[in-house]
């Protein structure tokens, strides 16, 4: 389901005023319609980078022979495609 059609639920939140014009100043910089949408397009963001961030720390993690191991199945999955 897109994250547009997903029903949403309401919530009341106190924010510092400065929090409130940093998200202000974000909507407009992305032109969103509103600061939900700002406050959603940053979460969504916060996720993918934060995703991002594990699996580097995963990798980064790896022996080397464990990284050759990978880079083989790299290569056999391509193959396959």
């Amino acid at each position: 389901m897109p994250q547009s059609a997903r029903k949403k639920q309401p919530k009341t939140f106190s924010l510092a005023e400065d929090v409130i014009d940093v998200l202000e100043s974000y909507r407009k910089k992305e032109e969103l319609d509103s600061l939900t949408a700002a406050l959603e397009q940053i979460v969504r963001e916060w996720r993918k980078a934060d995703l991002a961030a594990q699996v580097a720390a995963y990798y980064d993690t790896l022996s080397d022979e464990e990284i050759a191991k990978e880079e083989q199945w790299g290569n056999f999955s391509e193959s396959q495609m």
